[in-house]
């Protein structure tokens, strides 16, 4: 009778009373009152009337119901009760102790990331909070045999989530377990973007060789192909004093930087032997494969000039670079793709490779530099007008417009040197060819480097506010190469300069300029990788330990939204966003996750690493209104997919029907 109302105080006495003269034999003898603990078990024959209330034959306490109240009989428990003995209050001590020691095993079997000292300091709070109950609030039943756990446990019994139960499975894995899982981990779910930092660090010890071998005085220029020329990065080739110091120092940091870069990359053969889906899936769409020319770029800078096994790696980068060059063209021409920057790794990139078969092979090298140049007049103009125009395109990809003839001009600087190897060799003839036909080529693509330059730089300008919303991805790793793929083309034009002109030639104001661009470049080149380097490390472990246990599985790319439409194709300026990249952002990334539970692995997708390539991943606010744009502008009925949240304020802005 929890609804009706306790009896008002100026009727208690009036009811007492009553109850009196109603029952003389009940007071008379109070020892056969019915047991008061099992009369609050409910209305099974058992009596009430003491209370003036249930009698067994429906009335009140005078065999009259009362409707209006329902006087409470005292608590179970109380302390004043004559029939509680010390017998009976060992034995609810007891197990209430009981209780709390099972609830305490409870406690700690799923809560085992707490530490002692939070541990000694919840215990704290409990005391205090049951003081706090025991003198100001309600006091508890102390015989409630409660099957449901106490208000002091539940909460830490409860909070005890999958990722908590995750993380106690995964202490539970010895430490060479734990290492083998993560290098699993770590060689199938690598980013392809992390190429891109192996690149930069190549680089920076190319660069900051050379840096070292002009301004140390110990340093003499050479012929390219003498003998005594160690290191043919540029045309014109430095002979220094080994035993300097500061010599020994950029030597050291120089081959450093070419095995960190070329043995980081040998991570992604592991992954094509070990992990060949997943591989392939990265490779079957032009927006995540984008990334993958960089890693032959980096094996042939890498390991030139390191005896025969850095000839055959070469070689094999060079091979497996042209391979991946005819895939992507095939690949561009059934999604119906135009050129723009993120093309540049996979075609224009093979004229690294052309510069590193060309010092063991120059026929091939020559095939090579003449393939990239041809596409270098092809694609630039386009990706020029795409990148200036069409506002959708992401910072990221504008940012490596820079590096396309960048790569061109590098490569034909080192390619249009003699092939011969005499120490002083007769290079009059070669002089007049080189000033009459390559310096000006050269001259020529170093403006484009220029015009290059000035488009990225513009391309983030206008992209600024976007980029101030972005967190740092995968796709952040573009910025680490540009600047420095820039600062070596303008050296290898500065060296050509030098070492083909006539003495006197070369205009000195020319010349300084020259050099202080290259110094601003190579010192702002240093620290925007430098900064790439370290925030790639950092985030790196999440993107390869990736937790996709509250997260619904995209669908594969044959079942998604855009499967219909990802031929639509692109073109020179359009007002929406390519439909391979909304195909991509809808079907993420397959990686491995590991279950630490029931120890075994799987192949999932997931939209938790945020990027496909180089392109960051988009909110699902974003894409839905882009698709939506897209499929207004192909003539398709707008679509609801499951999981899609709904976007109110969907307009076709920029959306030309």
């Amino acid at each position: 009778y929890p609804h009706q109302l306790p009896p008002p105080a100026q009727n208690r006495q009036r009811d007492q009373r009553k109850r009196k003269e109603n029952h003389p034999q009940q007071q008379a003898h109070p020892e056969n009152r019915p047991n008061e603990r099992s009369s609050l078990l409910g209305p099974n024959n058992r009596n009430y009337d003491e209370y003036g209330g249930w009698n067994g034959n429906g009335g009140g306490g005078n065999n009259n119901p009362n409707p209006t109240y329902y006087k409470t009989p005292p608590r179970r428990g109380n302390k004043k009760n004559p029939q509680e003995t010390k017998s009976t209050k060992r034995k609810k001590s007891k197990r209430r102790r009981d209780r709390r020691s099972e609830k305490e095993k409870l406690r700690n079997l799923y809560s085992t990331d707490s530490s002692p000292e939070e541990d000694e300091k919840h215990r704290r709070s409990v005391r205090s909070s049951r003081r706090k109950k025991r003198h100001g609030g309600r006091k508890r039943r102390d015989d409630d045999v409660s099957d449901t756990m106490s208000e002091t446990y539940s909460e830490s019994f409860m909070s005890a989530s999958l990722t908590d139960r995750l993380k106690s499975a995964e202490t539970n894995v010895n430490f060479f377990q734990r290492m083998m899982i993560r290098t699993k981990l770590l060689i199938c779910n690598l980013p392809l973007s992390a190429a891109a930092i192996s690149f930069s660090i190549v680089l920076l010890g190319i660069v900051w060789l050379r840096r070292a071998e002009e301004i140390l005085t110990s340093c003499k220029e050479v012929n390219f192909h003498s003998s005594q020329c160690n290191f043919p990065e540029f045309p014109g080739c430095y002979f220094c004093d080994t035993f300097d110091h500061w010599y020994q120092v950029a030597t050291k940091f120089h081959t450093i930087c070419s095995y960190v870069g070329g043995l980081s990359v040998a991570l992604y053969a592991a992954k094509a032997m070990l992990f060949g889906r997943v591989f392939i899936d990265e490779m079957s769409s032009p927006t995540t494969a984008s990334p993958a020319g960089l890693i032959f770029m980096t094996m042939a800078l890498a390991f030139t000039g390191k005896g025969a096994a850095g000839a055959v790696a070469v070689f094999v980068a060079s091979f497996l670079h042209l391979a991946l060059l005819l895939w992507f063209i095939y690949m561009s021409l059934a999604y119906q793709t135009m050129p723009d920057p993120s093309w540049f790794p996979n075609t224009i990139g093979i004229g690294l490779c052309a510069v590193k078969v060309w010092f063991y092979n120059p026929l091939c090298g020559h095939f090579l530099i003449a393939m990239t140049l041809m596409l270098t007049f092809l694609y630039y103009p386009i990706s020029l007008i795409r990148v200036a125009l069409n506002e959708k395109m992401s910072s990221t990809i504008c940012w490596m417009q820079m590096i396309c003839p960048a790569i061109s001009l590098y490569s034909l600087a080192i390619v249009m040197q003699p092939s011969f190897k005499e120490e002083r060799p007769d290079i009059s003839h070669f002089q007049t060819m080189q000033r009459s036909v390559y310096l000006p080529s050269m001259t020529c693509l170093f403006g484009l480097c220029i015009v290059g330059m000035i488009s990225s730089l513009h391309g983030l300008a206008v992209r600024w506010k976007q980029i101030q919303k972005e967190e740092f991805t995968p796709a952040h790793a573009a910025y680490s190469f540009p600047l420095l793929m820039h600062a070596l083309a303008v050296q290898a034009y500065r060296s050509s300069l030098g070492f083909f002109s006539e003495t006197g030639e070369v205009n000195p104001a020319l010349k300084s300029a020259l050099e202080i661009y290259w110094i601003v470049l190579v010192s702002a080149g240093t620290f925007v990788a430098v900064v790439c380097l370290i925030m790639y490390l950092s985030f790196l472990p999440s993107w390869i330990d990736v937790n996709t246990s509250d997260e619904l599985e995209p669908p594969a790319p044959n079942e998604t939204s855009m499967f219909e439409t990802v031929t639509w194709g692109e073109s020179l300026i359009q007002p929406y966003v390519s439909p391979t990249i909304l195909q991509s952002n809808e079907t993420g990334v397959l990686v491995m996750t590991h279950d630490y539970e029931n120890n075994w692995d799987s192949l999932v997708r997931t939209k938790n690493v945020p990027a496909v390539g180089f392109e960051p991943m988009m909110r699902t606010r974003t894409f839905n209104r882009e698709r939506e744009a897209l499929k207004h502008l192909v003539g398709g009925q707008d679509i609801i997919h499951e999981g899609d949240e709904a976007d109110d304020d969907f307009c076709f802005e920029n959306v030309n029907v």
